[in-house]
């Protein structure tokens, strides 16, 4: 199903790649902007309450959202943990100055630990509409599974091959 029109039709080439790239440079601004609001955020009772934790939670969850309805796949989920990732993994590394934007501390695991599980789990949340995912649940014509071991090929829908005897036997 086409998640602009509505309609059966398949979605272009063209706009899969376009919703991907999305998705990716999305990751990327996510995971930026994420790595700066990490420090900021209330502090009751001396404990901060990080807005990047909820900024990762919100953001690469809508974000996981949004692509995986524009493509249909499960990949459209993960797209935005491979933008997300890079940029976070970078941030979290102390230069030679002693420069260090995410720091090793209960808020900084945190937005790591939720910005990377939540594409996870919107990726697996649901079958998807499209892709090999999708082939292999619905079992539709065409479908790469494979039958059950337990069948025989009888059962399976194939034709026995005829035996074939050795000359002399």
């Amino acid at each position: 199903m086409n998640a602009v029109s509505g309609s059966g039709a398949e979605p272009s080439r063209a706009f899969l790649g376009a919703a991907y790239v999305f998705g990716w440079l999305v990751g990327l601004a996510l995971g930026f902007y994420g790595v700066f609001l990490v420090p900021v955020g209330p502090r009751p009772g001396g404990v901060l309450l990080s807005v990047g934790v909820a900024f990762a939670l919100a953001g690469n969850a809508a974000a996981a959202l949004l692509v995986r309805w524009f493509t249909g796949t499960r990949l459209g989920a993960m797209i935005v943990a491979a933008g997300w990732i890079p940029v976070v993994l970078c941030f979290g590394v102390a230069r030679p100055e002693g420069d260090l934007l995410l720091t090793a501390d209960t808020a900084g695991y945190l937005f790591l630990l939720v910005g990377a599980i939540v594409p996870v789990v919107v990726a697996m949340l649901g079958p998807p509409r499209r892709g090999l995912s999708a082939t292999l649940a619905t079992g539709s014509p065409g479908s790469v599974s494979a039958p059950h071991p337990d069948q025989r090929p009888s059962e399976q829908g194939l034709e026995q091959p005829p035996e074939r005897r050795r000359p002399g036997r």
